[in-house]
């Protein structure tokens, strides 16, 4: 890829991440971790050449405001490239010690063109598939523990997470899934207990769902501590760059909003009669007043920045909300006055974007990497430092997008969508329980953080569903990538048991000891 296809970028959002100083865009709407450490390989590029050309090297207010050259998105992507193969290593080292199981996943790894067609993409999206591998991994190791956990590895987990909330917003949906996975852990060991006859294996299995809930209660910790802690990141990243802070989940929403051009006038009216009667504002009742005017209007779009722009003239002025701390405050409270109480127009469209999600193929994905990168040919005074890249110089959006269909490894798999994949791995989860029972080994904990892994999957989708109208497939990215790697370690799992040899008494499970003849 490196040799043959130019660095790819998530259209006009990249060129931002990258170009712009510190400030809202870059700290607030995006996250700002990809915003500032994707510079230092810009630096190092740009440097390079200024040493070629017996240059001084550039300042560190590089840093403020960065110059794109081919060198530095180079580094970028090739620094890329090192971290997602770093990442990968650690998670299918430690999926199984079998040298020929590590080799098999990692063709398998390989030839899906999904995470590496990532790497070499310019965009926050990368950073965010590289930290989740490395959280993945981590989770693995701290669930395998049947007694205590080492205090370095929760450290590193929650320091993996933050990092993983300062790259995507969304993000923070990842603080779930290690509570959700010993809590099914419990579970498991809890529901077997009436069923067993021996008061030594019920104490066992007691005494594994009370370690498994006290487990459960120090990763709630550790999420709700990393989600605090990037909050206050962001906020003293917005008081460094002088700016207030607030949320964008409003200005998110108003692309939700856009499933209202397809009701029907008489249906879309009751719909936001409801939501206004809801609301107590009358500043906000006055914004739900411009989204039904714009909607009827326009009925096949809802424009975000010319809403902004009318809701702002109608309802402030330069001089009372200078940094538009108040509109956005406004764009939240309309955003939940749509979502509370829910209302079944909503969430019926939200179901249906949820649905279309679960069609989408990894080639759809990476297809759209290529559609993206295109962005310049019709915005080329919107990214103007793009026209001197490799990427965009003297070529068209033709020929970008000619890069997907000459090359066969893009396309593959094309007819596995995601509802099917998880068909796949619902078969190898149960095939992994009836391995576990047949060799009589534990299989709860590796059950949970997969059925963990792939939970918070398709929430995140749900809850992109929940805030926006399903456009992009990479959308899609978070749902597919704990799915793969939720197989990747069932796979892993099921390999070990069939290769070890049975174990004859087990020092952890009294069911072995108890049922052994003395």
């Amino acid at each position: 890829m490196l040799s043959v296809i130019p660095p790819l970028w998530r259209d006009v959002d990249a060129y931002v991440q990258l170009t712009r100083p510190p400030g809202f865009e870059t700290i607030l709407h995006y996250g700002p971790l990809y915003c500032f450490v994707a510079r230092i390989p810009l630096y190092l590029g740009y440097g390079i050449d200024c040493f070629g050309a017996g240059g001084p090297l550039p300042t560190l207010r590089f840093f403020l405001h960065p110059i794109l050259t081919d060198s530095g998105v180079y580094a970028l992507v090739i620094s890329q490239h090192i971290g997602l193969f770093c990442s990968t290593f650690y998670l299918i080292t430690l999926v199984s010690r079998l040298f020929w199981v590590r080799l098999t996943l990692a063709i398998a790894w390989a030839a899906n063109p999904l995470f590496y067609t990532f790497a070499h993409c310019v965009g926050t999206e990368t950073l965010s598939v590289i930290v989740l591998l490395l959280i993945a991994a981590t989770g693995l190791r701290i669930i395998r523990h049947s007694r205590k956990v080492p205090g370095k590895q929760w450290f590193l987990f929650a320091i993996l997470l933050w990092f993983c909330i300062l790259t995507r917003h969304i993000n923070a949906a990842l603080a779930g899934f290690m509570p959700a996975a010993f809590i099914l852990l419990a579970a498991s060991h809890i529901s077997v207990v009436p069923f067993v006859q021996s008061p030594t294996l019920r104490r066992w299995r007691c005494l594994k769902a009370k370690q498994a809930l006290q487990k459960a209660t120090v990763a709630v910790a550790v999420g709700i501590g990393c989600i605090g802690l990037a909050n206050a990141s962001l906020r003293v990243m917005c008081y460094a760059a002088r700016i207030p802070y607030y949320s964008f989940a409003g200005q998110t929403f108003l692309g939700r909003l856009k499933f209202l051009a397809a009701l029907a006038p008489e249906k879309r009216n009751e719909f936001l009669d409801q939501v206004t009667k809801h609301t107590a504002s009358a500043d906000v009742r006055k914004m739900i007043s411009l989204v039904r005017e714009a909607v009827s209007t326009e009925p096949s779009k809802l424009d975000v920045q010319d809403f902004r722009r009318k809701a702002k003239a109608l309802l402030l002025t330069p001089q009372t909300d200078p940094h538009e701390e108040k509109l956005y405050l406004l764009l939240n409270r309309m955003a939940l006055a749509f979502l509370w109480p829910p209302r079944e127009i909503l969430l019926s469209a939200v179901a249906t974007d949820f649905k279309k999600s679960q069609q989408i193929t990894i080639p759809d994905v990476v297809r759209s990497l290529f559609v993206n990168t295109r962005f310049y040919f019709s915005h080329r005074d919107v990214v103007p430092q793009c026209a001197s890249l490799i990427t965009f110089r003297d070529k068209n959006a033709d020929q970008i997008y000619a890069i997907f269909k000459s090359h066969s490894y893009f396309r593959h798999p094309k007819k596995l969508t995601y509802h099917a994949f998880l068909l796949i791995w619902l078969v190898l989860l149960a095939l992994f329980l009836v391995i576990a029972k047949i060799y009589k080994r534990e299989a709860a904990a590796v059950a949970s953080y997969a059925v963990g892994l792939t939970a918070v999957g398709l929430f995140m989708m749900l809850a992109n569903c929940l805030f926006a109208v399903f456009q992009p497939p990479r959308y899609t990215l978070p749902m597919w990538e704990l799915a793969i790697m939720s197989v990747t370690i069932l796979f892993g799992a099921i390999t070990e048991y069939l290769v070890s040899p049975l174990p004859t008494v087990s020092r952890s499970r009294p069911e072995e000891t108890a049922n052994t003849p003395h």
